[in-house]
């Protein structure tokens, strides 16, 4: 089980936000770029043969003896597409757990919105792309946790191809939420595509031992995605000087999908991690 029935229900309470107007391909609760048959109104144009006669507004008409209808706001759905990282990288500490468990709760929060959602994993050189169905409400969640707990890391990673998919994506477009470290090249590429084919979040998950090493001495560090290995002297001073990049290195995260029109959460793999998330992305407005 990825989410407690305690979590599921407060997601229940909740709901997913738009930032500005949105064209879905069908109806929701999110305004639309479109005009369509919501009850609140949003301008007149002039009437038309063929216009339908009931949107005339009469008072209108006998007042200035000019033949307007009413036009009316339309709403639509938020498509969701969930990113998922499953690359070796992540199988560090309880950082992939955590990615699952995170894409669990923001898929959850979008069903329980009445949103339509997919869940993906992010490819790699040497491994697909798999990804699970569209699907729509709280009772198609079974499929969606499902897919999740099926997803195993391995191999390397291409964000730059996963957010291609979805800048490509012509049919639905809506928002994107990436779960992933980041850790490989291409990610600001990745960021910015996301940025491009519409609105969505960055949950950079992060192990509490990549924020703060206890490490020290002659040690071989291998990569978990390439397998080379590199000799290094560890020192105070270079832990140090380590923990700063990887401030700046989230810093620089934050500060590119802010530029891209992305919110930015950091999600570090510890007990509390899900609260501190959800806490986060209802301070930011991506949820209410």
């Amino acid at each position: 089980m990825l989410l407690e029935p305690e979590l599921r229900s407060r997601l229940d309470r909740l709901a997913l936000a738009s930032r500005g107007r949105i064209r879905g391909a069908w109806g929701g609760r999110h305004r639309s770029r479109r005009l369509g048959e919501s009850l609140d109104f949003a301008d007149y144009r002039e009437y038309f043969p063929g216009d339908d006669y009931r949107r005339i507004d009469y008072n209108l008409w006998a007042r200035l003896g000019v033949v307007l209808i009413r036009l009316f706001e339309a709403e639509d759905e938020l498509p969701l597409r969930v990113l998922v990282d499953t690359s070796q990288s992540m199988d560090f500490g309880d950082k992939f757990p955590t990615a699952q468990r995170l894409s669990a709760m923001v898929a959850y929060l979008a069903l329980a919105s009445g949103e339509r959602v997919q869940v993906a994993s992010v490819p790699g050189e040497d491994s697909p792309r798999i990804q699970g169905p569209w699907v729509r409400h709280t009772g198609s969640w079974p499929v969606v946790e499902s897919f999740l707990e099926s997803l195993q890391p391995g191999g390397g990673t291409d964000l730059r191809a996963a957010a291609n998919h979805v800048a490509a994506a012509t049919g639905l477009r809506g928002a994107s939420v990436l779960v992933s470290d980041l850790l490989t090249e291409g990610w600001e590429q990745a960021i910015d595509l996301l940025g491009v084919s519409g609105s969505g979040v960055v949950l950079q998950v992060i192990s509490p031992l990549e924020l703060d090493p206890d490490l020290t001495g002659d040690l071989t560090l291998r990569d978990v995605e390439t397998r080379q290995e590199v000799p290094v002297s560890v020192s105070d001073g270079a832990v140090d000087r380590y923990r700063e990049r990887v401030r700046g290195f989230i810093d620089e995260v934050a500060n590119r999908s802010r530029r891209s029109g992305l919110d930015h959460v950091l999600a570090v793999a510890q007990p509390g991690v899900l609260d501190q998330t959800l806490a986060a992305l209802v301070s930011s407005g991506v949820a209410r």
